[in-house]
């Protein structure tokens, strides 16, 4: 019928939709699933638990990130940034306390920091400590382990030797010229307009992973205060949509684990101490996607299977490096960077936590 104008909604909304669908379907169906010895009734009371806690830091996460975003401008960040190495690394540290934006906000950021001729070993650093070091996440890791105070500390800690060590990795063996890819950190690939930035970061791994706006240095500075607040709107509601299906597939498996393994750490890992659940802990945080400001109250939930260095591993090493941070450096940067990158922080990350472990194991921590 003409002059009817038909509404379209986006993935995001449709995939709410029926994710909640679903989930009142096995809230309904979860008794007679009991029966059958399943329990799924455990499962979704763990992960409603897991989520109700998970929830208010990730929001929090969001709306500040969202807030750095909107009304602090790319042009201030790169202007203020030092160009000298190790002063830049230093304030790559710095802007990572400072700067509460989501991990995966960080990705694009970098991208941009290259493209101003900011020196590489300092953006690595950044990139690797903002989403461990923040305050959010400082927040809200003492929220999860408030009888565990050394948990945010020692995450805070190993945050900043882990992002110091892999940006003087670049530093002492500098990376090949031309690490870009053929289609990114061009001057069009910034180009003048928000939805253009986002679908440059976005459109080749969208589908499968969660993304966060980023700031346009293009944009100009003086905007009126209904645009400023529409476009904080957009963001914060465009990041929320695009994080929540990765929280929530985080939280199910966490509770899955949890309920399926009990009380106690898994039998196979009897014996192999805590090397392997280093290892098996920071495969999960790369799997499970979580956002850096909420992924410390999945954690706790597994704090009576895994000890206190797995936990570590899987709290420092995936706000850096995870399948929606590997999706967003491919789509920015050749295979060979990424995989160096990908490489040096999983070694350098291991390292850390397992020299942190013994002496934890020692404690009795």
């Amino acid at each position: 019928m003409r002059g009817v104008m038909r509404t379209r909604h986006r993935p995001t909304f449709q995939g709410f939709v029926v994710a909640t669908a679903l989930t009142a379907s096995a809230l309904a169906l979860s008794p007679i699933v009991d029966a059958t010895g399943v329990p799924l009734s455990a499962v979704l009371g763990g992960a409603i638990g897991l989520f109700l806690q998970a929830f208010p830091f990730l929001l929090i996460g969001v709306l500040l990130s969202s807030a750095i975003e909107t009304f602090l401008t790319q042009e201030f960040i790169e202007r203020h940034f030092p160009r000298h190495a190790w002063a830049g690394m230093a304030v790559g540290v710095i802007a990572g306390f400072c700067m509460p934006v989501c991990d995966c906000a960080t990705v694009p950021v970098f991208a941009r920091m290259l493209h101003k001729r900011i020196p590489l070993p300092s953006a690595v650093v950044f990139l690797c400590a903002a989403p461990i070091i923040n305050p959010v996440v400082i927040w809200s890791t003492w929220f999860a382990f408030p009888d565990k105070p050394y948990v945010t500390a020692l995450r805070v800690g190993l945050g900043i030797v882990v992002s110091l060590a892999v940006g003087a990795t670049f530093l002492v063996t500098p990376a090949s010229r031309g690490i870009a890819s053929t289609s990114v950190l061009r001057a069009d690939a910034f180009g003048p307009t928000h939805d253009s930035a986002h679908g440059m970061a976005h459109d080749s791994f969208q589908s499968s992973s969660a993304s966060c706006t980023v700031p346009d240095p293009a944009v100009p500075i003086r905007r009126s205060p209904r645009t400023l607040t529409a476009s904080y709107l957009r963001h914060a509601h465009g990041d929320l949509m695009h994080i929540m299906p990765y929280m929530l597939t985080g939280i199910l498996l966490a509770s899955s684990i949890r309920v399926l393994s009990g009380s106690r750490p898994p039998a196979w890992l009897g014996g192999h101490g805590q090397l392997l659940s280093i290892a098996i802990m920071m495969l999960l945080a790369f799997i499970s996607s979580l956002c850096s400001s909420s992924d410390a109250v999945i954690a706790r939930g597994l704090v009576s299977l895994f000890p206190t260095a797995g936990l570590l591993g899987f709290l420092v090493f995936g706000p850096i490096m995870d399948v929606k941070n590997v999706l967003m450096l491919s789509a920015s940067f050749n295979r060979r960077f990424v995989v160096r990158l990908g490489v040096t922080v999983t070694i350098v990350c291991f390292a850390a936590v397992a020299l942190v472990a013994p002496v934890l194991e020692r404690l009795g921590l």
